[in-house]
Formats: C-alpha cells, sequence, structure tokens
C-alpha cells in the first residue's frame, strides 16, 4: 500500500475536508480525492462521508484511523534513525515570549537531540505575529496561545495566567495595586482589571513596557505585581492565588502551529518529537 495514501486519509481525518487536508499534503484537491478513491478501491469500504459538513469518517474509516496512524508513525521514526544524523540545514522554530522561560531550553535542547547535525533559529515574538509568519512560511514550527491568533495545531502543553508578585514582599493586600503594564492593547490584562473591580481595589500602573522579560524584571525587584504565564515564572517570583484573594486569570493551551509553505518530512519529525517531549513532561508532572 502506497504510504502517500495514508498521510493523505490522515490528513482528511485531522483536518475536516478535502481542502484542508491538500494543503497539508500539499496536493491538489483533485489529487486527494483521487488517492482517498484508490484507498476505499484497495479495502473495498467507503471511508469517508463526503455529504457531510465538515467530512467525517465512516465506521470503516474510523476503524482505520488508529492503524494508519501506527503505519505511518513506524515508517517516520524507521526513517528518523538513518537520517537524524544527515540533516545539515535549518529549521525556524517560533516561540511565544510569554514562554521563553519555561521552554525555550528545552526547545533547544530536543532539537539537538533529533537533528545534532541541523541548525535551529529561534524566533521570539507574540503569538499573533508568530502565526503570521507560520502563514508565510517565514517560521516552520511554532509555540502559540489559542485563542490570541488563529490556530489549528495540536496542544503541545497547558499552562495558567496568574498574577505573578514578587516572593520577597507580599504586595496582594497593597491599594492600588501597583501593577506592571503594557499598554491598553494588551488583552491579558484585562481579567485582572475585571478581578480588582469586583473586589472594589483599584490598581496603580508602575512600570510600562512592551516586554515579558522586563515584567518580570519588575516584579523580581519588589516594584509591582504583573499578569503573567505561571510556568514561566523566575526566582523571586511567586503566584498570587486564592489565599492571597487572586482567582486564576485564565487557564491556556499552548498549540504547536506548523507551516505548510512548504513539505518537509524534517519538520514533521521534528513537530512530532516536540509534541511527544511535552507530553511526557505533563504525565510526568501529573504523577508527581
Amino acid at each position: 500500500m502506497d504510504l502517500e495514501l495514508y498521510r493523505t486519509f490522515l490528513a482528511i481525518a485531522d483536518s475536516g475536508g478535502f481542502t484542508s487536508a491538500a494543503e497539508i499534503v500539499g496536493r491538489t484537491q483533485s489529487a486527494v480525492s483521487q488517492q482517498v478513491k484508490r484507498l476505499e478501491d484497495a479495502f473495498g469500504q467507503p471511508l469517508v462521508d463526503r455529504t457531510a459538513t465538515p467530512v467525517s469518517l465512516t465506521e470503516y474509516g474510523k476503524s482505520l484511523l488508529r492503524p494508519a496512524r501506527e503505519i505511518v508513525d513506524m515508517h517516520d521514526e524507521a526513517m528518523a534513525m538513518f537520517r537524524r544524523t544527515t540533516f545539515e540545514g535549518v529549521v525556524v522554530v517560533g516561540v511565544a515570549d510569554a514562554y521563553v522561560n519555561r521552554i525555550l531550553k528545552d526547545v533547544l535542547t530536543e532539537f539537538r537531540s533529533l537533528l545534532p547535525q541541523g541548525t535551529i533559529s529561534i524566533v521570539i515574538d507574540g503569538s499573533l505575529d508568530l502565526s503570521r509568519r507560520i502563514a508565510n512560511g517565514s517560521v516552520d514550527l511554532a509555540f502559540v496561545t489559542e485563542g490570541n491568533c488563529p490556530t489549528r495545531g495540536p496542544v503541545a502543553f497547558t499552562d495558567r495566567l496568574v498574577v505573578v508578585g514578587p516572593s520577597a514582599i507580599n504586595l496582594s493586600k497593597v491599594d492600588p495595586l501597583p501593577v506592571a503594564v503594557w499598554d491598553e492593547r494588551n488583552q491579558d490584562e484585562l481579567p485582572l482589571v475585571a478581578a480588582l473591580e469586583a473586589m472594589g481595589r483599584h490598581y496603580r500602573p508602575v512600570c510600562m513596557c512592551r516586554s515579558v522579560h522586563a515584567q518580570h524584571q519588575a516584579v523580581t525587584a519588589n516594584l509591582c505585581v504583573a499578569v503573567l504565564v505561571e510556568g514561566s515564572m523566575v526566582e523571586g517570583e511567586r503566584a498570587y492565588l486564592e489565599e492571597d484573594g487572586f482567582p486564576v486569570m485564565k487557564h491556556l493551551n499552548i498549540r504547536l502551529e506548523r507551516s505548510y509553505a512548504k513539505r518537509s518530512p524534517v519538520i514533521d519529525r521534528l513537530g512530532k518529537h516536540y509534541l511527544d517531549f511535552f507530553a511526557r513532561q505533563s504525565a510526568d508532572a501529573a504523577g508527581k
């Protein structure tokens, strides 16, 4: 059986349509339709319900989903054993600035473990700008926040947006609350404003900046609190939670987006490698 038939079938199952699947596998919609027909002829059963919107799998298609994925994964894993030391090109990986403290070291380390002869180019930016770079192909893979930009990639890990303050002193009872802010365009600060209004509290901007790193510096300097990602906290910070009178601001899904501007088995393997790594990391954390 042609392995590409399975890849196309999985692309349809994951994306829910022939058009989006064609973009994923780098073929025309007509070619994708012909590949599915070949697969259906080989099994002698209809695999895709073309009348549904979005396109859905028949019961036969659903039963093929797991073995098809295993076949493709086993093939990719076998090929990776022979290719991992030979790739010498450049892969561009984007990391939303909010997660640099949490994942950048792992992103670099895991790249080297899979592609020791390759070069990784790191782009640090906001989720929205990274999604634009993904769309135009200037970034190959990117870790971005669901809801802050268009996303369709799988969830790599989860986190929480919380009020973060210095650990050396407790600023939670100070009124007005000293806060590090970006500007009126930062939607992440709106939940804090709503929470403070509900508590009958006021806040005072004491530091204005357009850098997550600068916000961390302001917090660890004992100047203020900031709305930051819990998993990216640094030494000298702690989360201000219920015991301090603050709720969790937001639960976050961080998705791994992949550019389909060009096809590359190397980028596919690296993306899967990252997803597997963070899945194991989450499982280890849950088991503690």
